[in-house]
């Protein structure tokens, strides 16, 4: 069999660029400039979800097949192609085996015609990075969708989404900045009672004390009507009245950022019932149309790739639990009450894979 994979690797220390973008992003997300939408908890339980069910999977094909698609890299390709939208894995031979080795990053050039296609491609480790210059038939590369204009570009649902997505994002970071602030329980005290001066003389030196040693017990303090001995005229309006410094978001931005977090999910092709609260019932449907709707057509997507870059069968089979059985046990049982040959009655009912799935 002939790889046609160019065998010498470029070797480069990470660093530079790359080092000097990843810490402007994280500046900058940390200045507040920028809203993530891929940080939201409904990008990571879509991407989560899926990448678990890619990694559920059983791969059938030839053993040196089933060693290289191990869980690992499916579930890679599951979280990445929700996420950014593409999976690319560059074919790698170590010895007698075959390696899918995740890329982080990688260019493509070539005409309209994906047969003319060439990637550099480049996979990062602790301290040193490597770029391949390869032909499309050299990598696995799957998308979860992409443009006429950029066939060779993979666009995330949260980019086609974008706007609900950037809604998401700017509601829980709201939250998230509001809940940031500081927490504090604020004491008032007659005037002249700095709580900086030296404990020798301060009457409220042993209630500070008291206090920061409390861990939720009960105190018992004296009240402040006296004016700590200054008489009613040194004493505060009212006594001890404690008041909390802390979070208080509005309750129309808790709505947002629970109602931003459905549709978010949907555009990830995840049933918002999935994860929200509902019955058994309502749940057991989410997962059945996610299974069908989602997770089966990218999985068959991925064995295609995997079969013209592989040159060998490969098929990822999965739990039945989502397919509904009780029901297609049903119609199975009235298509052969119908006079159907029982074969053509079970991949009827999708009992039985037909040859072409």
């Amino acid at each position: 069999m002939r790889w046609p994979w160019q065998p010498k690797p470029e070797a480069r220390q990470s660093g530079g660029d790359f080092s000097d973008a990843v810490v402007q992003l994280i500046e900058a997300q940390a200045a507040g400039s920028a809203a993530d939408s891929s940080s939201t908890a409904a990008v990571e339980a879509a991407s989560g979800a899926l990448s678990r069910a890619f990694m559920g999977a059983t791969v059938e094909g030839a053993p040196w097949v089933r060693s290289a698609v191990s869980r690992a890299v499916l579930g890679q390709i599951g979280r990445d192609i929700l996420r950014r939208g593409s999976s690319l894995h560059v074919l790698r031979l170590a010895g007698d085996r075959v390696k899918l080795i995740p890329c982080s990053s990688w260019h493509w050039e070539g005409s309209h015609d994906p047969a003319t296609w060439t990637v550099r491609a480049t996979a990062y480790g602790p301290s040193t990075s490597t770029t391949w210059n390869l032909p499309a038939t050299g990598v696995v590369f799957v998308t979860w969708g992409s443009t006429p204009g950029q066939p060779y570009a993979g666009t995330a649902p949260v980019d086609w989404a974008h706007t609900t997505a950037r809604l998401g994002a700017n509601a829980e970071r709201a939250l998230a900045d509001e809940s940031g602030g500081p927490v504090a329980q604020l004491l008032t005290y007659p005037e002249g009672q700095d709580s900086d001066d030296d404990d020798d003389g301060d009457p409220l030196a042993t209630l500070r004390a008291s206090i920061a040693a409390a861990k939720g017990k009960a105190l018992l303090m004296e009240s402040t009507q006296s004016g700590y001995g200054e008489g009613k005229a040194g004493a505060p309006a009212r006594d001890w009245s404690p008041a909390r410094l802390g979070p208080a978001p509005t309750e129309a931005l808790v709505k947002l950022a629970d109602q931003a977090f459905l549709p978010t999910l949907a555009a990830t092709g995840t049933p918002p019932d999935l994860f929200a609260p509902a019955d058994g019932t309502a749940q057991r449907e989410a997962i059945r149309r996610w299974h069908l709707g989602t997770v089966l057509p990218l999985a068959r997507a991925l064995e295609a790739e995997l079969e013209a870059k592989l040159a060998s069968p490969v098929k990822l089979r999965f739990d039945n639990y989502p397919m509904d059985l009780a029901g297609r046990a049903q119609a199975f049982q009235k298509l052969v009450a119908g006079g159907v040959a029982v074969n053509e009655a079970l991949v009827t009912a999708g009992l039985l894979a037909d040859d072409g799935d």
